[in-house]
């Protein structure tokens, strides 16, 4: 990984060692003959792709027109009436700081997760298929396809008891393992299912993954699209008994919340101590015949707190996107437009708690204020609103 793509990354997920295992996840698949991941031929292709889906999913959503706008205007003053109503081009109703605050929270940081846990899991999904293939339990003339170019059909009920109708291609599986090859006779390839993958930012259950396959299986009677390639039902072979499942966990480490208060040139600054190594490796388990689960080295803890400094840079550039048009804030003039992005979600995360939300909301506004200005393993466990004095001056000098 090139300096550039590297500070590219950890300027974006806030941690540089996360950013070395991300790299070496992606190499492995780029290195990987049988290795299917669409278009990207570099490190910074692939994380910028998925980048990319994740902010094009939030603002496709209908609430991410909301989150522009809380941005720029945020909420109505403490000391007005309950608002139920608004222009919808500015100032957020009540109810609209109340939806946005559960955009960011269940949706914003857990696309990021999602992203983050799948890039992860590149290198040891690669690593037990060379394993398998070494045992002769999968054929070496494999394929493996990995996330937004797997797509199966919705499944749509029938009006007819037990009938089933399919509607148009939607995201599949994050990971499938085929062997395609042509028969006698006929003009189209045929696609095998070797192998069905899962892949979870947060811990869930055995049996509630082996069932989210078994869904992904059934859905591919409907037909499959592999990148460019449409595969009718007809053309499509599964031996439900002889599929393999994997399913691919974080680990359940926790991030210290140990701190020091360091003093420097511009003032007091709050460092949460970070180990340099990480506690485990990648694991390997088979569950029981054709059915494995790998844990990531990293846990949900260290996912979800690279997910949330996703959140805070993906609003730096509303920010830019904001300010580089308008003039700054009264007493924001010295920040640049992607500060003022920053400076501004803490501002309206402030004053949100004040409106007349509900005890949710109010809960995961504070979260989120939290977590932005005191960091992730600071915040998040805090029910109440942090403020500089809980954490005292201990007089550490550093440098800025």
């Amino acid at each position: 990984m090139s300096d550039r793509t590297r500070d590219k990354i950890v300027s974006i997920i806030g941690n540089s060692r996360l950013a070395r295992s991300i790299d070496t996840s992606i190499s492995s698949g780029l290195e990987t003959s049988f290795f299917q991941l669409g278009p990207g031929k570099t490190i910074c292709d692939v994380f910028k792709k998925s980048l990319d889906s994740a902010i094009r999913d939030i603002e496709n959503h209908p609430r991410g027109q909301l989150f522009k706008r809380l941005l720029e205007f945020g909420p109505h003053n403490p000391d007005e009436p309950k608002i139920l109503d608004c222009d919808g081009k500015t100032t957020l109703s009540d109810p609209e700081c109340g939806s946005c605050v559960e955009f960011i929270f269940s949706h914003m940081v857990n696309r990021f997760k999602g992203e983050l846990a799948e890039l992860l899991a590149i290198e040891p999904c690669i690593g037990l298929i060379h394993n398998l293939q070494k045992e002769g339990h999968l054929p070496l003339s494999l394929l493996f396809y990995w996330g937004e170019i797997i797509k199966e059909r919705r499944n749509i009920t029938g009006t007819r008891k037990g009938e089933v109708s399919w509607g148009g291609f939607t995201k599949g599986a994050d990971g499938l393992i085929v062997e395609k090859y042509y028969e006698p006779d006929r003009p189209r390839r045929r696609c095998d299912i070797k192998g069905v993958c899962e892949i979870k930012s947060m811990r869930q259950s055995h049996l509630k993954l082996a069932n989210q396959i078994d869904r992904h299986i059934l859905r591919l009677a409907g037909g499959l699209y592999l990148w460019r390639e449409e595969y009718s039902p007809e053309s499509i072979n599964i031996n439900n008994k002889k599929v393999l499942r994997i399913i691919v966990f974080p680990s359940t480490w926790k991030l210290s919340r140990k701190w020091k208060s360091v003093t420097t040139d511009r003032g007091r600054i709050i460092v949460v101590d970070d180990s340099h190594d990480l506690p485990i490796q990648n694991k390997l388990e088979e569950i029981k015949p054709n059915f494995w689960k790998i844990t990531l080295g990293w846990s949900q803890e260290s996912i979800e707190q690279a997910a949330y400094e996703m959140t805070f840079w993906y609003m730096s550039q509303v920010g830019k996107s904001i300010y580089g048009t308008k003039p700054l804030p009264k007493g924001w003039e010295y920040m640049t437009p992607e500060e003022a992005g920053y400076n501004s979600i803490k501002e309206k995360l402030y004053y949100i708690p004040l409106r007349y939300i509900s005890s949710r909301q109010e809960r995961l506004a504070v979260k989120l204020y939290n977590v932005y200005c005191f960091s992730y393993p600071l915040g998040v466990d805090s029910k109440e609103m942090l403020w500089p004095q809980d954490f005292p001056d201990n007089d550490v000098p550093g440098k800025n």
